[in-house]
C-alpha cells in the first residue's frame, strides 16, 4: 500500500505545479457560486419589486360596466388601457398589456336576477407580469363577489354564514426542516454524482492517457513498484480529487445560499437540523464506494486509451448516464418503487433521498451500501487485472 500512496503523492505534487488547474479546481467554486446565486437573487428581487410596484395594464370589454368599480378600486394595481390594434393574443404576447377581460353583455341583467354571468380572461401564463395581474384580478373579484353575496343574503333576511357552510383550516404537518430536507434529498444525490464524476474525469484523463502522451508511463513502470500499486495509487488520486471537488462545490453552494437567505431564522433552523453529524456521516460513507466505482471506470477507460482525445471520448458519455440516473431518481413516485432499492447506483440516490426526508430505513441504506461496496470491489479487481496486461497499458 505504501507504493500506492507514493504514486498518489506524486500525482498530487504534479497537480500542485499547475497553478491554473489548482485555481479552477479549488478556488473558482468559491468565486463562481456566490457570483451566480448573488446575481440571480438580485435580479429576482429587482423583477419582483418592479412587478409589485407597477400597475397591471388591463383591457376591459364591459358593456354593462359591472367591473368598473373593481378596476377603479386600486389605481396602483390596475391601469385600464384602450384596445390595442390587431389580435389581443398577440398584443399580450408582445407585452403591450397583461390581461384582457370580456364581460358578458347580459351581466347587469344576470346580476339583477341573481344569476351567474361569465367573465372571460385572456392571459399569458408564461409571463410573470401576467401571472401577477391575474392574481390581483382574482383577489379584487373575490372581494366584490363577497359584497354581492352579502347583499343578496341581507335582502333575503338570511344569515351571512349561509354562503359559507364550512371553513377549511389547513395545518401543515411538515415543518421547515422536512420541507427543506425533501428538496435536498432530491437534489443532493444528483449534484454529488455529477460533481464527483466531473471532478474525477479531467484529472483521471491527465493521470492516465496524459501520462502516455508525456511518455512518462514507461519510466514509472521501470521503477521497482509493483504494477498493481501504481494502478491503485492512480485510483486513489482520481477518487480523492472527485471527492474533494464534490465537497468544495457543495460547500460553496451551501455558503452562497445561506448568505443570500440573509440568515433567516427558518433557513438557519433547517440547515442546523439537516446538517447533523449522523446525516452527513452516512451521506459521506455511502458516497465513498460510489466514488470508487466512478474512479475505476475513469481509470480503466483512460489507461487503455492511446491519447487524451480517445480517453475523453470514452469517459465523457459516462456523465450523461450519471445525469440520467440522477434526474430519474428525482421523479415523483420513484421512492415508492420497492424494486429500485436493489438497482445499483439508483439505490444510493433513493437511500439519501429518504435520509434527508426523515423517512430513513436502515435496511434500504445497508442494502445500497453493501451493493455499492461490492460493485466498487468487483470493479477494482477487474480494472487491476485488466490493467496488469501489457496490451492494455501499451495499446498501439
Amino acid at each position: 500500500m505504501r507504493g500506492a500512496l507514493l504514486i498518489a503523492k506524486k500525482e498530487f505534487l504534479e497537480l500542485s505545479k499547475d497553478r491554473k488547474t489548482m485555481f479552477f479546481a479549488f478556488v473558482l467554486p468559491f468565486l463562481l457560486y456566490p457570483a451566480i446565486f448573488g446575481m440571480m437573487a438580485k435580479m429576482g428581487k429587482r423583477d419582483e419589486a418592479q412587478n409589485r410596484n407597477k400597475a397591471s395594464r388591463v383591457y376591459v370589454s364591459d358593456p354593462s360596466h359591472i367591473l368598473d368599480g373593481v378596476m377603479a378600486s386600486d389605481p396602483k394595481r390596475f391601469e385600464r388601457v384602450a384596445r390595442p390594434e390587431g389580435d389581443l393574443k398577440q398584443a399580450i404576447r408582445d407585452q403591450k398589456l397583461e390581461l384582457a377581460l370580456e364581460v358578458a353583455t347580459t351581466a347587469a341583467t344576470s346580476l339583477q336576477k341573481q344569476e351567474t354571468f361569465t367573465v372571460s380572461v385572456l392571459v399569458d401564463e408564461s409571463e410573470r407580469a401576467s401571472e401577477i395581474a391575474l392574481k390581483r384580478l382574482k383577489e379584487a373579484i373575490r372581494a366584490q363577489e363577497q359584497a354581492w353575496v352579502q347583499g343578496r343574503l341581507q335582502t333575503l333576511g338570511a344569515s351571512s354564514q349561509l354562503a359559507e357552510p364550512l371553513k377549511l383550516e389547513v395545518k401543515n404537518a411538515a415543518d421547515i426542516t422536512l420541507e427543506v430536507g425533501k428538496v435536498m434529498g432530491r437534489m443532493l444525490p444528483y449534484l454529488l454524482m455529477i460533481m464527483m464524476y466531473a471532478g474525477s474525469m479531467q484529472h483521471g484523463i491527465y493521470a492516465t492517457a496524459g501520462e502516455k502522451e508525456r511518455h512518462t508511463l514507461l519510466s514509472l513502470m521501470a521503477t521497482r513498484l509493483p504494477r498493481n500499486q501504481i494502478i491503485l495509487g492512480k485510483l486513489l488520486y482520481i477518487f480523492s480529487i472527485g471527492v474533494i471537488a464534490a465537497l468544495l462545490n457543495l460547500l460553496s453552494m451551501g455558503l452562497s445560499i445561506a448568505s443570500i437567505s440573509g440568515g433567516a431564522a427558518g433557513s438557519m433552523q433547517a440547515a442546523a437540523a439537516i446538517a447533523n453529524p449522523l446525516t452527513l456521516g452516512l451521506t459521506f460513507l455511502i458516497m465513498v464506494p460510489l466514488g470508487l466505482f466512478f474512479s475505476n471506470f475513469i481509470l480503466l477507460m483512460g489507461i487503455q486509451a492511446r491519447n487524451t482525445i480517445e480517453a475523453g471520448s470514452a469517459i465523457t458519455p459516462g456523465i450523461f448516464l450519471v445525469m440520467f440516473l440522477g434526474i430519474f431518481t428525482m421523479s415523483p413516485g420513484v421512492d415508492k418503487m420497492a424494486f429500485l432499492a436493489y438497482v445499483p447506483v439508483v439505490n444510493v440516490c433513493l437511500a439519501l433521498r429518504k435520509l434527508f426526508s426523515q423517512q430513513f430505513s436502515w435496511m434500504e441504506y445497508l442494502v445500497a451500501f453493501a451493493m455499492t461496496v461490492g460493485l466498487a470491489a468487483i470493479m477494482t479487481m477487474v480494472s487491476t487485472r485488466l490493467l496488469n496486461r501489457e496490451k492494455a497499458l501499451f495499446k498501439a
